[in-house]
Formats: structure tokens, C-alpha cells, sequence
């Protein structure tokens, strides 16, 4: 039975829908919690044990309005991840910017996208 893991926002923490079945995953919403480790724990060991798999197809939408640094660094790590196992699969980040005036997260977007070398990368602006 494929993965699936679907977890509400808070004000804190991000609305997060993994789908192992469509190869998907989406995050969005605010990111600032106190223990990112132990939130996003069960979501990096799934990521490890996909991208370690035969996988062919991964599409990551990304929708986050606002995320701190420690939110920042474990963003960078899992485009990294899915960058190093991208060449040969179709592997696409899909970054949503809903308000077009946040020229930060735009900015985020750009900076992240140009430190990936394999993925298709998609910056998306407005809703």
C-alpha cells in the first residue's frame, strides 16, 4: 500500500499532503515551529526511502505565504535531496507565490531554483 500522509495547518505549521500513489507532495501555509526537526521527522524519512526508490514521477507544490530560517534550511535540504535524484525522472517544484507583491518569497524562489541543477522548477506568482 502506497504512503499517504495528510496533515492540517496550524498556526504554527504548514498544511502538508504526501501522496506516494501520484508521487506528490505539497506544502502550504506558515512554517515556524519550534521543533522542526520532530515535525518534519516522519516526512523526511518517507522523501529518503522514495528518492532511494525506482521512482519515475515527483511533483512538490510548495505554497508557503511565510517560513523561518530553520524552515529555510530543511526547504533548501529536501530540494536538494530531490535534485540529486532528479537526472533520468521527472521531477518537478512547483513554488506558488500568492501574493505577487512578496517580493521575498519570490526572491526565495529564484535563489532556490538557481542552486538546483537537475529540476524543473517552476515559479509561480499569483493565484
Amino acid at each position: 500500500m502506497a504512503y499517504r500522509l495528510e496533515r492540517e495547518k496550524t498556526k504554527t505549521s504548514p498544511y502538508i499532503l504526501i501522496d506516494e500513489e501520484r508521487g506528490y507532495m505539497r506544502f502550504e501555509g506558515e512554517s515556524y515551529l519550534e521543533d522542526i526537526i520532530q515535525f518534519f521527522k516522519e516526512i523526511d524519512e518517507w522523501l529518503a526511502g522514495y528518492l532511494a526508490s525506482d521512482f519515475t514521477d515527483l511533483t512538490f507544490d510548495c505554497a508557503m505565504e511565510y517560513f523561518n530560517s530553520s524552515t529555510t534550511k530543511l526547504l533548501y535540504n529536501i530540494l536538494r535531496a530531490m535534485d540529486s535524484r532528479a537526472p533520468g525522472r521527472n521531477v518537478t517544484v512547483n513554488w506558488y507565490v500568492v501574493n505577487e507583491d512578496d517580493d521575498m518569497m519570490i526572491e526565495c524562489g529564484e535563489d532556490f531554483m538557481e542552486e538546483m541543477e537537475h529540476l524543473t522548477f517552476n515559479i509561480v506568482v499569483g493565484k
